[in-house]
């Protein structure tokens, strides 16, 4: 769609008149990708009064609505092989940033990956979490202090402070990527349950005779070091994907933080994202 024609659209969500508002809705939410630069610019401007920025929400959470629930069908019901975390992974981050560059990420976590595949060789389980912690050493994706990431051109092409759980969050993706037994485990604690990051293998367990009903041998902590727990034992493995549960509520968390970074209808969509997520992955 041409731009001339996004913004003439645009120009009718603050009629007055309720049956205009109706008439451009649609062509709104089916041409989303055109509109959603647009919208937010004009989510942003001061010119924006309160009918607009009303249908700026609206348009847009029908149309991320639309979108996610449609995508994530399809990502779910893709059994085998197992759904990619890096697809699950920027098909969120899609919808909740629109500066967000799919390409660019999926290239770089390609790559990431295939600088720890050249170095893996027939290495155990705890050489093979140094050697991905140590390529993630050279490539700026460190654990600070204060208990954040930070990560040089990854998510943004400057130094930021994101949530812990994306550290988590590449380091399964490379994981699964290379084959790697690293996966989400479900970890049972007095007031329910609680999902960490996990090296698995169950016929290892055995042959070491570590009493692991699923093979869920360590967990890995914020700082990529290894954690061990009798608790650990009993951990269930998980689909990949179940951890872009827990991603996405940080990175809900994140935004409550600094609204000023994001259109009122981002936490919308938000958390219709989580709603979806909740409801779709089980443990």
């Amino acid at each position: 769609m041409e731009k001339t024609e996004v913004k003439s659209i645009l120009k009718l969500l603050d009629d007055p008149d309720e049956r205009v508002f109706e008439g451009i809705k649609n062509i709104i939410v089916e041409n989303f990708g055109d509109f959603s630069g647009e919208l937010t610019r004009r989510a942003y401007s001061t010119d924006c009064g309160d009918i607009e920025k009303y249908r700026i929400a609206e348009v847009a959470q029908l149309s991320i609505s639309r979108i996610f629930l449609n995508e994530f069908r399809n990502y779910t019901a893709k059994l085998s092989p197992e759904p990619s975390l890096l697809a699950g992974t920027v098909m969120i981050e899609k919808i909740t940033d629109n500066t967000f560059d799919a390409y660019e990420f999926s290239h770089y976590m390609r790559e990431l990956s295939r600088k720890v595949w050249i170095r893996l060789g027939d290495n155990t389980g705890l050489e093979t979490l140094g050697i991905i912690r140590e390529i993630f050493e050279s490539e700026n994706i460190i654990a600070d202090d204060k208990g954040s990431s930070m990560l040089n051109g990854i998510f943004s092409r400057e130094m930021k402070t994101i949530q812990k759980s994306l550290i988590h969050l590449l380091f399964l993706i490379v994981c699964q990527e290379n084959g790697i037994n690293v996966r989400p485990i479900l970890i049972p604690y007095k007031r329910g349950y609680k999902i960490e990051t996990g090296y698995v293998n169950l016929q290892l367990a055995k042959d070491s005779n570590i009493p692991s009903k699923y093979g869920a041998i360590f967990a890995i902590d914020d700082n990529l070091q290894v954690k061990r727990d009798a608790r650990i034992l009993l951990g269930k493995p998980l689909p990949y994907y179940n951890y872009l549960r827990k991603w996405q509520t940080d990175r809900c968390a994140e935004m409550q933080v600094e609204p000023n970074r994001y259109p009122g209808y981002y936490s919308v969509i938000m958390e219709k994202i989580n709603e979806v997520l909740v409801k779709n992955i089980k443990y």
